[in-house]
């Protein structure tokens, strides 16, 4: 039915509320105070640029945090893409269940490009966004609804097909549930909306323009909420060589975040293998004998030489091929020629690091900066296979896998994620080279001697941000506004670290005491165009100082003027209307609006139009306020365009500058890794160790790293070591009771070694160390049930591997070898291990080894071997009860105390009294 004539311009205003603009009139009109500022259309660039100039804008002294005059959505309603009536859960899987299965002709526009770009993804999670959510469909939306416990909900696909599954996620919370996605080993293509619905205009039935703007895969993630701070997170590419060469590979291993890039080239599964298993790659790369590109997760068929765990990616093999790796090489580093980066000389690392960069090409939207590749060779570190790291408890503890109880826990004091990651890797990888090493002992030295300086370097760097990382989110596009105010903070105290450090005279230390002209360029210019705290988003303005862009100014001046037409119009309508209390206010939804409490509502101005009606007030507009939002609303529009471009552009001029700002990064790593080094060593009552290029092994009153800081009621009891000299033995056989401590003194002759190589000070009194090539460990029992491997068949794998690469230079540290069978097998496989480590000229190893067992027959060896001796672990005994000194002192022992052992334990009583009595018999 057709409304009354005269309440026509009234309905058709109503009308215009919600975008149908009509050019009725209200019957009443408020007069107002001031004039409306010229068209919006007038207002070009050279107007605004006048503007700027007339009313010159002052930038302010410091940030201020304003409040934000918009109020949170009630709400996500459906957007126009979206079905309000799909909310019932289909259990089964119908026909439809997979995108291969539908017919895209019979599906609507928005769902067959879906499928488009999910053919062209088939391996990757695809969420495609629609209004203010990032949905997902077919078998994705299944797995979706599985796996982060959504609602699966369906969706009409075309009259032919009816409803689709469909899972959805909130847009603003995306970050946070990729982050899931690629901590299960996923990856996930984000299809993002590449304009809006007002650029579009009125035009209804037409898609908005989609497209793939990330591709989040678990190696290639540079966001801080998808990567640990304190470690690394690689990328890796494999190439295996021709068959029936011995397994030659070779190996790119990548940083997307920081953008370190080396590359290796060696011989033999296992080897491979154990590098993968160093390196704990979050991603893998191959190229696929099949061709195509696939994606096993961890757990999933893998080849022999990828450890379980590992997220492999199988890719075409084109990339990977020489003159499409070496192509991409040149092209991403601008060189003409590789010869200069010494890969010639290691083809299949050439061709894996070439793959790894095609791989970042086709998966990231812009060029992520990496570092010139490097090689590195077998013996330029300490070499740790996966058993020593595991049995040292390096990073994690054996049992728990928890970081507390691990070296790195108890050395870490870093103020900086970078120091943090730094200080990981040389942890992981001990230096070989004695120059090196003793550099770094002058680093910790000096700051151990001078306390104000060590604790003047920390106080500067406990604020300050990730460099290395922030300078790769620049270079790639994707940092934030805050992200390039940390860059700015940490950039600047730069000149104050050099200042500190000029007169040091240790090269970790001077490294940093230089001028760096042109990154306090970059601080300054930051400083100049950025707010001290800027919002979250990059879109929506609030960046960039006044005085910085002469069009930015105008817009902002014309803004200023609508803000005091606003406030003057609020007094306005407080004088006609004779309410006080009325306020004018923003709703992000509603946009302006007179608010008044509902008692005042019946007596506001016939030409109000209600608005919204709430518990405690009624919302009105007026025909001037909505026709002076459109203008607010495209003032702010065109402000937050001109700010995002202006941050742009000076982002890119940023990231512009990320090599030298990870260089300075680096350094600042560095520096913060010796600074915790020679805060352990302060506080801890460490020594320097004298580094020698002998192979003498010499620790007096030295101490476990890790239990003297786990012990609370007690002192650690220190012992002394002695190996490898001319006068001291090259295999000591440690014998003593159950749980008396003698794992404890091979894990800290292990860890000892390791620190001093890392060119730490150690927990001890004063020792001398020769430099090992490698070392090994055999402590403690497991099997690998999964290989179909016992745990004796497990102990020998391991034992095989040491004597088969252990050399007179490597540490050696066994504990109970043999125990897994029987006995008098057991004793004669120790026995034989032992003389064969201990044997010399041509006969065995030499090398320099502790052997924990509980075959007392062993400490024959010492009688028959010039250089072994025999060492034990004192226990006191006083009556039935056991005391454990923890005191290793020369000589063998006769006993292990077992049954004692197993009465401390908690066994029964029944149970101890019938073993000793067994033992009596036997």
């Amino acid at each position: 039915m057709a409304a009354p004539a005269e309440q026509q311009p009234e309905l058709a205003l109503q009308g215009s509320l919600f975008g149908e603009p009509e050019a009725a009139q209200p019957k009443t009109q408020t007069k107002t105070t001031g004039t409306a500022p010229g068209s919006l259309g007038d207002l070009d660039e050279a107007a605004l640029a006048a503007d700027a100039s007339s009313r010159p804008r002052q930038r302010q002294a410091r940030a201020t945090n304003e409040p934000d005059q918009s109020e949170p959505s009630p709400g996500h309603g459906q957007t126009a893409d979206q079905d309000p009536a799909g909310q019932n859960a289909n259990t089964d899987l119908p026909p439809w269940h997979h995108h291969g299965l539908v017919d895209p002709e019979q599906l609507t526009p928005m769902l067959r490009h879906y499928v488009e770009l999910k053919a062209a993804h088939p391996e990757r999670v695809l969420l495609y966004r629609l209004g203010d959510f990032f949905e997902c469909f077919f078998e994705d939306a299944i797995s979706l609804s599985r796996l982060l416990e959504l609602t699966l909900t369906g969706k009409e696909a075309g009259k032919a097909m009816g409803r689709v599954p469909m899972a959805g996620i909130p847009h603003h919370a995306a970050e946070r549930y990729c982050a899931e996605l690629v901590r299960r080993g996923l990856s996930v293509a984000l299809c993002d909306q590449l304009e809006t619905a007002a650029a579009k205009g009125p035009a209804k039935g037409e898609l908005l323009k989609r497209g793939i703007t990330r591709v989040l895969t678990p190696g290639t993630v540079l966001e801080d909420e998808m990567l640990s701070a304190r470690r690394n997170n690689w990328l890796c590419a494999v190439v295996l060589g021709a068959e029936g060469d011995g397994l030659s590979w070779g190996l790119a291993v990548a940083d997307v975040s920081t953008g370190e890039f080396q590359v290796t080239e060696r011989q033999g599964s296992d080897l491979l293998h154990q590098e993968l298993l160093q390196v704990e790659a979050a991603e893998v790369l191959w190229p696929s004998t099949e061709g195509g590109a696939s994606s096993h997760g961890p757990g999933a068929g893998k080849p022999p030489w990828c450890p379980d765990g590992l997220h492999l990616t199988a890719l075409p093999r084109t990339p990977f091929e020489a003159p499409e790796a070496s192509a991409t090489l040149k092209r991403r580093f601008g060189l003409a020629s590789l010869d200069g980066l010494g890969l010639q000389a290691v083809p299949l690392a050439m061709r894996a690091a070439g793959g790894l960069v095609a791989y970042l090409d086709a998966t990231q939207e812009g060029q992520v900066p990496l570092d010139l590749p490097t090689t590195w060779h077998a013996g330029d570190l300490l070499i740790l296979d996966a058993q020593t790291r595991r049995n040292l408890e390096l990073t994690k503890t054996q049992t728990a896998g928890a970081s507390q109880g691990s070296l790195l826990w108890a050395l870490d004091r870093t103020h900086t994620a970078m120091g943090g990651r730094c200080l990981r890797r040389w942890v992981e990888a001990p230096l070989v080279e004695r120059s090196a090493i003793l550099e770094r002992q002058a680093g910790v030295g000096e700051l151990v001697a001078q306390r104000p300086l060590r604790l003047g370097v920390r106080r500067l760097l406990r604020p300050m941000g990730d460099l290395e990382r922030l300078a790769g989110r620049a270079g790639a596009g994707s940092a934030s506004a805050r992200d390039l105010v940390a860059l700015a903070d940490g950039l600047e105290r730069l000149p104050q670290l050099a200042a500190l450090l000029a007169k040091s005279t240790s090269q970790p230390l001077q490294a940093l005491a230089q001028p760096w002209p042109e990154l306090e360029t970059v601080a300054a210019l930051l400083r100049h165009n950025l707010l001290d705290t800027p919002p979250l988003t990059i879109s929506e303005g609030g960046l960039i100082h006044d005085g910085v862009d002469p069009q930015l100014d105008g817009l902002r001046n014309q803004l200023d003027d609508q803000d005091a037409w606003l406030r003057g119009q609020e007094a306005l309508e407080r004088q006609a209307s004779g309410i006080p209390t009325l306020k004018l206010q923003y709703h992000r939804t509603f946009g302006y609006f007179l608010a008044v409490s509902r008692a005042k509502s019946a007596a506001v101005p016939d030409h109000w139009i209600r608005r919204q009606t709430l518990a405690h007030e009624e919302r009105f507009v007026t025909p001037e306020l909505k026709a002076r939002e459109g203008q607010i609303l495209q003032l702010k529009a065109r402000a937050a365009q001109r700010e995002y471009e202006l941050f742009c552009v000076l982002r890119s001029e940023v990231g512009s500058q990320a090599a030298p700002i990870r260089v300075a990064a680096r350094l600042v790593a560095e520096l913060d890794a010796v600074a915790s080094l020679a805060d352990v060593a302060a506080t801890g009552g460490y020594c320097c160790p004298e580094i020698t290029d002998s192979r003498e092994l010499l620790i007096e009153a030295g101490r476990h790293p890790v239990v003297e800081q786990l012990l609370v009621e007690e002192a650690f009891t220190p012992n002394d070591l002695a190996l490898g000299g001319t006068t001291t033995p090259d295999l000591l056989v440690l014998t003593g009771p159950n749980a008396s401590g003698k794992s404890c003194y091979l894990r800290q002759a292990g860890l000892l070694q390791l620190m001093a190589q890392m060119g730490s000070w150690i927990p001890a009194q004063a020792a001398r160390l020769g430099i090992a090539d490698r070392i090994f460990t055999r402590v403690g029992a497991g099997d690998d049930l999964s290989s179909g491997q016992s745990t004796f068949m497990v102990e020998m794998a391991e034992t095989a591997n040491i004597l088969h690469h252990a050399t007179d230079r490597s540490l050696v540290l066994l504990d109970e070898i043999g125990r897994g069978t029987a006995t008098f097998d057991g004793l004669s496989i120790a026995w034989a291990v032992a003389e064969h480590l201990a044997a010399a000229d041509g006969q065995g190893i030499r090398a320099r080894s502790v052997f924990a067992t509980h075959y007392h027959e062993l400490n024959e060896l010492a009688e028959l071997l010039p250089n072994v001796a025999n060492a034990q672990v004192l226990v006191e005994e006083s009556g039935e009860s056991l005391v454990f000194l923890h005191r290793v002192a020369a000589g063998g022992a006769n006993r292990s105390y077992g049954i004692e052992a197993a009465r401390l334990a908690g066994v029964p009583p029944s149970v101890v009294l019938r073993a000793r009595q067994v033992l009596g018999r036997i």
